[in-house]
């Protein structure tokens, strides 16, 4: 590999490590910047997810998290208009909302109901009347449905669309895991890999559940483990549901095109084990078809494993490290790693170039001396 100077290496070559650098070139053209990771690992991270953009759904109080999701909700068709125009691929967003089934949340329903209302979360109540006539699919034992202003992406598409626009910028993506690096107490040199050296100014971790491994590698404890989910896609044909469902431990995504639709997922702390379970996966069926039973005998398509990287406290880490000088990071997010993908962007592009009007202190690196 012939040896060059980047301003920027971004090592993780999924949706998260992309956005950053495709952001950070849209800013400043002149930029010399490098992608690191192979593409293999995204097969079970950014390509692994449902790409639901669902805050309200998966957040049940206000605090900073809930208000960072919100407002990267409210990016999101800005977001896509661009990374379409830059990069010439099409993708499918919806911003045709979620279904909340009142079953699906028993005692707790009054309660999701008012944080709503209290948030001023753009949403409808559906009787079951009106729940059979907008989405007969459904199961009748749903009985009131909630309807909230979300949205939900063709993720892989999206990967697929943020590393052509890294090409047609001008972004050196280098398919090459980093395997070590090179630095003294306070600052990185460069990212170590088997095809050579990549030295940069600085560095940002964006490598998902991997960043364990590699933050290590600078002698620094990651308080962040790969938390597995299991996911299965259906045939289905596309006119059958238009809304993300969130049912009882499951949730049903329509992706178009006639890509069927996706059942999630399972939560396991195992570590990186990647098995696909048959009984796993027939359980999301199983749940699945209690909301919508037409589901029960529809043709499995595909199923796979993929990590989640969780923090301790479930907050993502995201910004300037307090050990090593060059060095931030964007990882730990858990379960909204797509739908934080366009804000994440922008809040570690603006740290790196130091125009932050305000960091988090919920996500800071500092609040675990990283």
């Amino acid at each position: 590999m012939e040896q060059r100077l980047f301003d920027i290496v971004v090592i993780g070559a999924g949706v998260i490590g992309h956005s950053i650098a495709f952001r950070l070139k849209r800013i400043n053209p002149e930029l010399r910047l490098a992608i690191l990771g192979d593409p293999v690992n995204s097969l079970m991270a950014s390509r692994a997810a449902a790409g639901m953009l669902a805050p309200f759904a998966e957040c049940g109080k206000a605090d900073r998290f809930f208000r960072f999701c919100r407002e990267s909700l409210e990016k999101y068709p800005r977001f896509i208009e661009e990374l379409v125009s830059v990069s010439g691929v099409s993708l499918h967003l919806s911003m045709t909302g979620s279904l909340m089934p009142s079953a699906s949340y028993g005692e707790d329903w009054e309660e999701r109901v008012r944080f709503f209302r209290e948030e001023n979360v753009p949403h409808e109540l559906w009787s079951p009347e009106r729940r059979r006539e907008k989405v007969p699919a459904l199961a009748d034992s749903c009985g009131e449905v909630m309807w909230a202003g979300e949205g939900q992406v063709n993720n892989r598409e999206m990967h697929d669309a943020l590393a052509a626009a890294s090409r047609k910028l001008g972004i050196e993506v280098l398919e090459k895991n980093a395997t070590g690096f090179i630095h003294d107490a306070s600052s990185v040199e460069a990212a170590v890999t088997d095809a050579g050296e990549v030295r940069g100014q600085k560095f940002v971790l964006a490598s998902g559940s991997w960043s364990l491994q590699l933050a290590s590698i600078l002698g620094v404890s990651l308080p962040l483990k790969p938390i597995k989910g299991q996911m299965c896609r259906l045939q289905v044909d596309d006119d059958l549901l238009d809304y993300t469902v969130h049912g009882m431990l499951t949730y049903i995504v329509p992706w178009r095109g006639g890509n069927g639709i996706v059942l999630g997922s399972t939560m396991e702390d195992r570590g990186f084990d990647p098995l696909i379970e048959e009984e796993a996966i027939r359980n999301l069926i199983d749940r699945a078809a209690a909301v919508m039973p037409c589901l029960e005998d529809a043709p499995l398509i595909e199923s796979w494993t993929g990590f989640r990287p969780a923090a301790e406290d479930l907050m993502p880490i995201m910004g300037k490290s307090s050990r090593y000088a060059n060095l931030y990071y964007s990882t730990g997010h858990h379960r909204n790693g797509i739908l934080q993908t366009p804000h994440q962007a922008d809040y570690i592009a603006e740290t790196i170039l130091e125009t932050l009007g305000e960091e988090i202190p919920e996500f800071s690196p500092s609040r675990y001396n990283l």
